[in-house]
């Protein structure tokens, strides 16, 4: 059974203080503090049923509700965690820890596109290393992806499912991997497919495009606490940096030497 759960919203009221340290900036709990956030969420993205696409200056896409997404984080982070360096897609200058990395939607393109793929992603980094707390939230299927779904634990199989981005599948980037055990498919933005795997519902995740702490910061902190690693350029990530460049692998360890020599060798690198 998938360890994925569905969001049920309670009225929390806790008065978190001022931080003033690391240590007490681990007590954090970022999915209980979010529990009371998602129906405000949930509502934000009901007033926004057609996309409305602007241009970023870099001339990416950018829709209203991303920018209402981020306006509703960004005060949520600087009201409950005043100590951190609150670093948004949308909004973001200073890099330091405490950080707070957050996309206020993840797949904008999946969005636009009214494919119900797309994920609001938090991760909260006391320092600089991969151990923190991530949270991700779909809000069209309610599907939340916390350090409150049930651990997961490697299984060994036949054949082993892989998720990649749609817009790298419709390139046709993955159409020389040839395997017996590894079966690839496309699903949504990179956060999703992050929540999507530590709950279950795949073994590993690709992404051959660079990817900005913001992606799979929430992403990410989940694997690491499920044992899945993080690969990029061959290597194990064990550093916090604001972009990561591909290949970039999420899996167990009894998977990376494999798709490793798939994904990093360059006669196989599509």
């Amino acid at each position: 059974m998938s360890g994925v759960r569905r969001c049920q919203t309670n009225n929390i009221v806790e008065n978190w203080g001022q931080f003033v340290d690391k240590k007490e900036l681990l007590s954090i709990k970022l999915s209980k503090i979010m529990l009371d956030f998602n129906n405000q969420i949930k509502k934000i993205v009901s007033q926004h049923p057609d996309p409305e696409v602007e241009q970023k200056p870099d001339g990416s896409p950018v829709t209203k509700l991303d920018l209402a997404l981020s306006s509703l984080l960004e005060q949520i982070g600087h009201e409950k965690f005043p100590s951190a360096c609150v670093y948004s897609e949308e909004n973001y200058s200073e890099f330091n820890f405490p950080l707070l990395a957050i996309d206020p939607l993840d797949g904008t393109k999946e969005y636009i596109n009214q494919r119900p793929e797309w994920a609001i992603s938090i991760g909260f980094f006391p320092q600089n290393n991969w151990f923190g707390e991530g949270w991700i939230f779909n809000p069209l299927t309610n599907e939340v992806f916390d350090d409150q779904i049930d651990s997961r634990q490697f299984l060994q199989k036949r054949k082993y499912s892989g998720e990649v981005s749609h817009s790298e599948w419709e390139k046709g980037l993955y159409k020389n991997i040839k395997s017996d055990i590894f079966q690839i498919s496309p699903k949504g933005s990179i956060a999703y497919k992050l929540g999507r795997l530590v709950a279950g519902q795949s073994d590993f995740v690709v992404s051959l495009t660079p990817k900005n702490i913001w992606d799979i910061a929430g992403g990410t902190l989940l694997c690491n606490k499920n044992g899945i690693n993080f690969y990029s350029e061959g290597k194990k990530v064990t550093e916090v940096k604001q972009i990561y460049h591909p290949p970039l692998i999420w899996c167990f360890s009894e998977l990376s030497e494999e798709l490793l020599s798939i994904f990093c060798s360059p006669d196989k690198h599509p």
